[in-house]
């Protein structure tokens, strides 16, 4: 059982350098309304895809009864920690529905590592929560909404109420962050992936121009967003509650709403 909607989450260190200044930025509030809306619903897990953990073999899902911190992202002065409890049986019942349907995936022990644990600060601050990391891949877009579809077949029979999100960026280049360079192609880049999620025209985000995707340094190829593309079983439009676009880095919050549907 879902949540009423998932979500993809931003996640940049420099969220957290602004909440330690006090600047409670547009992108900061509407992720800790969005948290307040997530958790009213009372879910009993978050299961969270993250665009950083990058498995060269199988899809993973993170087994740990209990969760440390992975500091992936060192040299920001600042180091995210989100310790909380996992939930062992959900991530093994992922992993037996990726196997049913024929994908190659297991279950792992890696923690939560700066694309999870920087959103979640916001959104479920309590570290009450259990979570469960999930995994994107090396392997082809199509395998990816594959594993999507896979996850959610396997939520729609979980019997508790699970919220589902996947956590990244769009651009991410962290030369050019430290150059405070801007980049011209990531900025457009990533106002065509926003375009594409608003119109549900999930497509485009193969026919994105090679030069220009290169240059603007998308996050794990953007694979992360066809996880969240299989999950959604149809090619559904989402709304954009946020944009924040800094040099060489464009993160953003959007919301997908999801119809129940059986196992």
């Amino acid at each position: 059982m879902l949540t009423s909607a998932a979500y993809l989450l931003p996640s940049v260190p420099t969220m957290l350098i602004d909440e330690q200044r006090g600047d409670y930025t547009e992108m900061i509030e509407a992720l800790m309304l969005t948290g307040e809306r997530l958790l009213a619903e009372e879910p009993a897990a978050i299961v969270a895809v993250s665009a950083r953990w990058r498995s060269s073999g199988p899809f993973q899902a993170d087994e740990s009864p209990r969760h440390s911190s992975v500091i992936d992202l060192p040299g920001w002065g600042v180091e995210p920690r989100y310790d909380c409890p996992g939930h062992p049986a959900l991530a093994r019942a992922l992993v037996d529905k990726a196997l049913e349907r024929g994908l190659r995936a297991g279950t792992a022990q890696h923690g939560t590592d700066t694309a999870i644990s920087i959103p979640l600060h916001f959104v479920a601050r309590s570290r009450r929560v259990p979570v469960v990391p999930v995994s994107i891949g090396d392997g082809p877009l199509e395998d990816h909404r594959a594993w999507g579809e896979a996850l959610r077949h396997a939520l729609n029979a979980w019997p508790e109420r699970v919220a589902f999100v996947v956590c990244g960026a769009l651009s991410f280049s962290e030369h050019d962050f430290n150059l405070r360079r801007d980049v011209p192609e990531g900025a457009a880049t990533d106002q065509r992936v926003l375009e594409a999620l608003r119109d549900g025209a999930w497509s485009e985000l193969a026919r994105l121009e090679p030069a220009a995707a290169e240059r603007a340094r998308l996050e794990s190829g953007l694979r992360h967003l066809e996880v969240m593309r299989g999950f959604l079983l149809v090619d559904a439009p989402g709304e954009v509650l946020a944009y924040e676009t800094s040099p060489g880095i464009g993160v953003a919050l959007a919301a997908f709403a999801l119809e129940h549907t059986g196992g």
